[in-house]
């Protein structure tokens, strides 16, 4: 593929080819929120359990307008239950079903879904068979290297969707057994590449501008899906805009929109959850947005105690004040402290 050609994906026609992987625990409406207003096509929810979904109603998942376009990845090993809930999502307005197989994790191996339908193509073949009849919305799956590095068969389940209508393969090159031990492997990108004629989407190790540039010229993939490299890294979306060029993106974020991203973060998690939740929630992400900073060590170091919104927002101020003047204070302040300064504003 050209770099900085659109993406095609069904009907589904995207101006960049970066999409966000789905990411359980992580990838929940805020954070799709704002990947998408820093320039991410697509998104992707967190994995939904086939059988959860029919159980708990429409109230297991949401989706909101500035999402979209966005695809529910489902898991589950049922053909019957997945065309069951796929016809939900789709009904609740997804704009895309990607069906999950690749998933290490033992509580999804163990009832026979993520990775361990790699095990068994011809189950993979009916259940693709089954769902493809019945689901109108663009049908893309996602899947590993294979079971262990004595049963690599990506190329052989690549086939397989492929003859069965799939629109898309997403791949995270590792077996199930290395879960995200090692490194992936690119070239096993570049060999579905030139096996099948449905766009692929190459995901794993790609965590800077200069590796996806590296992706693309290495595996010749239609898309490049990314996961962890986003975790306090939302700007690599903007990627899109100097890839026609092969420039890099123009450098990591300043400390002042850092610290505003965070802020922004922050909004948009409080708004779906609320007060309390978002705290626990933003830690995490105010974890992964400051790592590598000076002083982020012992600014992290009490990032878990800090349980109250004011005190929380008041320590992230400290700290990027202290990083942006090099004022004599500690790069962030007590509990006490920060509640005393009253610094713990919304948008800093």
């Amino acid at each position: 593929m050209e770099q900085g050609c659109p993406m095609r994906l069904g009907h589904l026609h995207f101006n960049s080819p970066l999409l966000l992987a789905p990411m359980s625990g992580i990838t929940d409406t805020p954070l799709r929120q704002l990947t998408r207003k820093m320039g991410c096509d697509l998104v992707f929810t967190e994995m939904v359990s086939a059988e959860g979904l029919i159980r708990k109603g429409e109230s297991f998942l949401r989706m909101k307008k500035d999402e979209h376009p966005i695809s529910v990845q489902l898991f589950g090993s049922d053909p019957e239950v997945l065309i069951e809930a796929a016809n939900m999502v789709e009904a609740m307005g997804a704009d895309a079903i990607d069906l999950n197989m690749g998933c290490p994790a033992k509580q999804v191996v163990m009832t026979g879904a993520g990775a361990d339908l790699m095990r068994f193509p011809e189950k993979v073949k009916g259940i693709l068979t089954k769902v493809r009849k019945k689901v109108r919305t663009p049908l893309t799956i996602k899947i590993r290297s294979g079971w262990d590095g004595d049963h690599i068969n990506a190329l052989e389940i690549s086939k397989i969707a492929e003859s069965c209508g799939i629109d898309a393969i997403s791949i995270h090159p590792r077996t199930r057994d290395q879960g995200l031990r090692g490194r992936a492997d690119w070239d096993l990108i570049g060999k579905l590449k030139k096996t099948v004629h449905i766009p692929i989407i190459g995901n794993g190790d790609v965590t800077t501008p200069s590796l996806i540039k590296k992706m693309f010229d290495e595996t010749g993939c239609d898309g490049v899906m990314i996961g962890r490299g986003a975790l306090g890294n939302p700007w690599i979306f903007r990627f899109k805009n100097s890839m026609p060029l092969g420039k890099d993106s123009g450098g990591p974020p300043s400390l002042e929109e850092r610290k505003n991203v965070i802020g922004h973060h922050f909004m948009l998690t409080q708004t779906h959850y609320g007060e309390r939740e978002a705290v626990k929630k933003i830690r995490k992400h105010v974890y992964w947005y400051t790592k590598g900073l000076p002083f982020c060590t012992s600014f992290h170091a009490i990032l878990s105690t800090l349980i109250e919104k004011e005190i929380l927002l008041g320590a992230i101020h400290s700290y990027f004040d202290f990083l942006q003047r090099r004022n004599p204070c500690p790069p962030f302040e007590s509990k006490k402290n920060a509640s005393a300064t009253g610094q713990g504003r919304e948008g800093f």
